[in-house]
C-alpha cells in the first residue's frame, strides 16, 4: 500500500473515541464471569457429547496406522472420529491445511482424530490411549521455500531504506543509543477453548469464538461439503484479558 498524499485529520486525530476513558461494554461481563462464552452456553444443546482432539505428533508425513482399540473400549466413549471414517471434507478457502489431517500430516498437530463421549473426562482420558505410527518425512524450514524465493513485486523494488540516517544520527546534536528489552508475552484468553455444534436436520448452528464469522461460515460450509446459508456461527463475547 502506497501512500502519497498528506493524511488529513480523521477520528483518531480528533480523541473523540480513541484516547478517552470510553468504558468497554463487555467489561463488567468479562470481569465478573457472567459472559457467556461457547462453553458456557449449556442452555443450547441439552445432553451434549463431548470432543477432544487428538493431535499429529509429527510436523510432515503420514499416518502409517492407528490403533483405536483400547480408546474404543474406554467408559463412555460414543465415537471415534478420523480421516478413515469421516466422509469427504475439503480445506477451506481460509484454511492453509485440511482441519482434519490423514493420512498425510500437514503440520504439527494437526487434528487427526476426535474422541467424543459422555463427558469431557471421559474423552480427554480415551484420547491418550489413541496409539498412532508415522512415516516421517523430510520438512521444509525456509520462509520463503527456498533461498532467493521470496515474492518481490513486480512494479518496483521493495522499499528498504528512506533518507539518510547514519549521517543524520552522526551530524545531530543529540544522540542516545540504547537498547529495551521487555518480558515475553503470551495471550492468556478468559474464553475457554471450546466450541458447540447442533443439527436442527441439515442446518448447523456452531457457538464459538471467533472474530471472522462471515469468513469461518463460510469455511465450515465448504469443509462439510454444505450451503453457507445452513451455517449459523453465533459469536456473541470474544476473548478478555
Amino acid at each position: 500500500m502506497r501512500f502519497d498524499t498528506p493524511a488529513t485529520t480523521n477520528p483518531i486525530d480528533q480523541l473523540k473515541v480513541v484516547g478517552q476513558p470510553t468504558n468497554r461494554i463487555d467489561g463488567p461481563l468479562k470481569t465478573t464471569g457472567t459472559a457467556p462464552y461457547a462453553y458456557e452456553r449449556h442452555d443450547a444443546v441439552p445432553n451434549p457429547a463431548y470432543g477432544y482432539v487428538v493431535g499429529s505428533a509429527i510436523a510432515k508425513g503420514r499416518i502409517a496406522s492407528i490403533d483405536l482399540e483400547a480408546a474404543k473400549a474406554a467408559s463412555g466413549v460414543l465415537a471415534i472420529v478420523t480421516a478413515d471414517n469421516a466422509g469427504k471434507l475439503d480445506k477451506g478457502t481460509y484454511n492453509t491445511a485440511r482441519l482434519l489431517g490423514g493420512p498425510e500430516i500437514e503440520h504439527y498437530h494437526q487434528a487427526i482424530a476426535v474422541v467424543v463421549a459422555e463427558t469431557f473426562e471421559q474423552a480427554r482420558a480415551a484420547a491418550e490411549l489413541v496409539r498412532v505410527d508415522y512415516g516421517r518425512a523430510e520438512g521444509a524450514f525456509e520462509l520463503a521455500g527456498e533461498v532467493g524465493g521470496a515474492v518481490v513485486p513486480k512494479e518496483r523494488k521493495p522499499d528498504t531504506a528512506v533518507g539518510d540516517f547514519a549521517g543524520a544520527f552522526a551530524a545531530a546534536p543529540v544522540q542516545l543509543d540504547a537498547t529495551y528489552t521487555t518480558p515475553d508475552h503470551a495471550h492468556a484468553m478468559m474464553e475457554p477453548h471450546a466450541s458447540i455444534a447442533s443439527w436442527q436436520g441439515d442446518k448447523l448452528t456452531l457457538w464459538t469464538a471467533n472474530q471472522m464469522v462471515a469468513w469461518s461460515t463460510g469455511d465450515v460450509a465448504k469443509t462439510l461439503g454444505m450451503p453457507a446459508e445452513k451455517v449459523r456461527l453465533i459469536s456473541p463475547f470474544t476473548g478478555g484479558r
